[in-house]
């Protein structure tokens, strides 16, 4: 089983027990603690994934990251995952939390990558587009790449929706690519 499927297992079981009890913000926040100190010191990722370092020691860490106030569902989490030997998942939990988190409220999040800023009037105006084409809350998150020369690329989940220049010239060049070759092979 990969690695990613696995994480998923597991974030299904915790945001299932968290939705039980009410708890889904306050499990999201904790998991994110763990995340920022995963992602920020090589140290404690060192430490975290050695395999001689004993699981309590791993357990009483990661405990003390997200503090006594964490949901028992959380502490009950860091146990089950580190008594399995599955430590390595942590550094992905969040991510996929974050994500089920948001499809439980209805949110949907889009990456916007825009040859310059667009305006607060053009953000409201695509976000309210894409709402009502997606049924569901958008929360947009701005990149500016000059590099598209124009327009904008949105990204939402896997789907990828490019109405840039760039875009648009890779396409027509690809197109004219294949018509330089019909018009060879037909000769």
């Amino acid at each position: 089983m990969t690695q990613l499927r696995v994480t998923k297992r597991y974030v299904q079981g915790v945001i299932g027990a968290a939705q039980a009890q009410g708890l889904v913000d306050a499990v999201e926040q904790a998991l994110q603690s763990i995340d920022s100190v995963i992602m920020e010191n090589q140290d404690f990722r060192n430490l975290l994934f050695h395999p001689m370092i004993s699981r309590d020691r791993k357990k009483n860490l990661l405990h003390k990251i997200i503090g006594d106030q964490a949901p028992a569902v959380v502490k009950n989490f860091i146990d089950l995952v580190v008594e399995k030997k599955r430590e390595h998942i942590l550094a992905a939990v969040y991510g996929e939390f974050k994500a089920a988190a948001d499809d439980l409220r209805g949110i949907m999040r889009a990456r916007v990558t825009a040859a310059r800023e667009p305006t607060k009037q053009q953000v409201e105006k695509l976000r309210v587009q894409l709402e009502r084409a997606l049924n569901k809350k958008v929360l947009i998150e701005i990149q500016v790449d000059e590099q598209i020369l124009g327009g904008m690329q949105i990204m939402i989940g896997t789907y990828i929706l490019d109405s840039s220049i760039s875009g648009r010239l890779g396409r027509l060049s690809k197109h004219l690519q294949e018509e330089v070759r019909n018009i060879k092979s037909a000769a």
